[in-house]
């Protein structure tokens, strides 16, 4: 059985982090949301390891392997096959 986490690195003014979130609730799925404005622990995490700035970033964990999705449309994509 695969073991799967999801965080969504966001900011709360940006229009397509409020996409993905808005998606997220219509396909009632929980993730992490990690505001990157508030705590920069998360900014500095996105960088370091996402590798850039942008928000909307999906994190994906899956058996231990991370991922980073990039992208509004990508992450409403994927999301909607996980629902």
């Amino acid at each position: 059985m695969t073991k799967s986490s999801y965080a969504l690195y966001h900011k709360v003014h940006c229009p397509y982090c409020r996409q993905v979130i808005t998606a997220m609730k219509a396909s009632n799925i929980s993730l992490e949301l990690r505001d990157t404005e508030k705590n920069l622990a998360f900014n500095k995490e996105l960088i370091e390891q996402g590798g850039k700035k942008q928000v909307p970033c999906l994190k994906i964990t899956e058996n231990g392997q991370e991922s980073w999705l990039y992208e509004s449309g990508d992450i409403i994509n994927y999301l909607n096959k996980i629902a």
